[in-house]
């Protein structure tokens, strides 16, 4: 079997198993740039040779622009290359595994960038323009209060708010199963006013016509409301699931209720919220001498 077709059973794999298109459109664009580097021989014949080839090419270790890719970015090339091996081994399409030799990078990412307690309580309630300023507003307050990501967002339905209750339920989550999220009653305020008898099959965040909002149409929306609250920083639907995230962690000092807040698989990968606010470390600092 070609490198070409055993990507494109893996992906359909990927798809069956619930995973994100995101996660699929990442994989593919990785493995492609392995289809065409090998020039796509058939996958009994990989080695460990041309996988270590593959990994010290320009089209991994170079960006488009020129510049020397990340070690993250690196890394990704060398997940999905074991995925795709591992995917074909569990399938006896291949007696041994090439992918043995890749070694995932050690790194310590910057911390992501987020939003201040002082930019956040201006972003809630700063009073915006235009005939969407209260959808915006309520959108900005929902993705800052329950961390969720942009696709999850983007999906919610009108009906997919229990505001009695405090909750909503996500259903195009990243692992494909449904869960249902807390909501802050600043939170429920906010949407109770923006959906007033509303059909609960209507998207819950729409344009004049009614369309529901594409994510891209959220980024806009984020980037151009940011600019108009004063806030400078390069905002997108991540900061402000990283400012959700930072600040819980800040409270509470518990990594493993942050994990389950942001609905992380393996706490692994909260760990990078598990960094103390410089200004929270130089108070207590401050106390010892007391």
């Amino acid at each position: 079997m070609k490198i070409s077709r055993a990507v494109d059973e893996f992906l359909v794999s990927l798809a069956s198993d619930g995973r994100s298109p995101n996660t699929i459109a990442a994989y593919r664009r990785d493995l492609d740039a392995f289809i065409r580097f090998s020039d796509n021989p058939d996958i009994t014949s990989v080695t460990p040779k041309l996988l270590l080839r593959f990994m010290a090419s320009n089209s991994v270790q170079v960006g488009p622009c020129g510049a020397p890719r990340a070690k993250p970015t690196i890394n990704r090339y060398r997940v999905a290359l074991k995925a795709l091996f591992a995917w074909a081994a569990a399938r006896w399409l291949i007696q041994r595994n090439p992918t043995a030799i890749l070694k995932c990078q050690r790194h310590r990412g910057a911390p992501p960038t987020i939003l201040s307690d002082r930019e956040v309580q201006r972003v809630l309630r700063f009073e915006y323009s235009g005939r969407h300023a209260a959808r915006d507003r309520a959108l900005l307050t929902f993705l800052l209060l329950t961390g969720c990501r942009l696709g999850e967002t983007a999906a919610l339905n009108v009906g997919d708010l229990d505001l009695e209750a405090g909750t909503a339920t996500l259903r195009c989550t990243k692992g494909g199963d449904p869960e249902r999220v807390f909501l802050e009653p600043s939170i429920i305020e906010v949407l109770r006013r923006q959906n007033r008898r509303s059909d609960p099959r209507r998207p819950l965040w729409s344009t004049s016509a009614g369309r529901r909002l594409s994510g891209r149409q959220i980024q806009r929306i984020i980037a151009g409301r940011m600019a108009e609250a004063g806030i400078t920083k390069r905002v997108t639907p991540h900061t402000l699931r990283h400012t959700f995230a930072t600040r819980l962690y800040n409270r509470t000092g518990d990594i493993r209720l942050v994990q389950l807040a942001l609905r992380h698989e393996f706490i692994s990968t909260t760990q990078i919220y598990a960094h103390v606010d410089p200004q929270r470390m130089r108070d207590q600092i401050s106390q010892l001498a007391i």
